[in-house]
């Protein structure tokens, strides 16, 4: 699942009352998609768990498609392990490694949720969309962490297209551990996340 122009719901329920009206909105869609898939999350359902009415919904987001937009923004963080300076680029990868099978267990408890709002997501083009450029956002941002970090020439590709590999990479191997956990423990992420890093 930031660094969008957008901060997360919990830090936004200290301002305005726009802004915590939005705040709780955001909060409630989240949780109902987590706890009870994207279906249940109907406009009333959310309204209802937010102790509002659909009017403050629509008088805060444009329509369904721009709550959920925002909902993404909320929820969906990027994995990323903490930096300690003096590390290789390899043991680096290997932290990645370790963040991914971390999230991979925190996230399997929600995983059928989450792919039922992803299949949304794919159906609705506007939906699709916001979610994109949300995404490219967040790997632009990655790249630029990581140019920060290590030199071009440390890289075994450019830093955009090598932050979308990993994150392919990371999001296919927590798809593969909702499928069969014991088959992929955690050694197999950091392997895979280190053998980016070449030898």
């Amino acid at each position: 699942m930031d660094k969008i122009a957008s901060k997360p719901a919990a830090s936004r329920r200290k301002g305005s009352k726009r802004e915590r009206t939005r705040a709780a909105l955001i909060t409630a869609a989240g949780d109902l998609i987590r706890d009870h898939g994207y279906e249940a999350a109907t406009l009333e359902a959310i309204a209802a768990k937010a102790g509002m009415t659909r009017g403050a919904i629509y008088g805060n987001f444009g329509n369904r498609d721009d709550l959920f937009a925002e909902v993404v923004l909320d929820r969906w963080t990027p994995v990323t392990p903490e930096y300690v300076p003096g590390t290789s680029f390899r043991e680096h990868m290997a932290r990645l490694g370790h963040a991914y099978a971390a999230a991979a267990r925190q996230r399997a408890l929600v995983a059928v949720h989450a792919a039922s709002f992803q299949l949304q997501v794919r159906r609705h083009e506007t939906l699709r969309r916001r979610v994109a450029i949300q995404g490219r956002q967040i790997i632009e941002d990655a790249a630029e962490e990581l140019r920060r970090l290590y030199p071009d020439e440390q890289l075994p590709m450019a830093p955009v297209p090598f932050i979308q590999a990993l994150a392919a990479l990371g999001e296919g191997l927590m798809a593969a551990y909702f499928a069969d956990p014991e088959a992929y423990p955690e050694e197999v992420f950091v392997e895979a996340f280190k053998a980016f890093a070449g030898r």
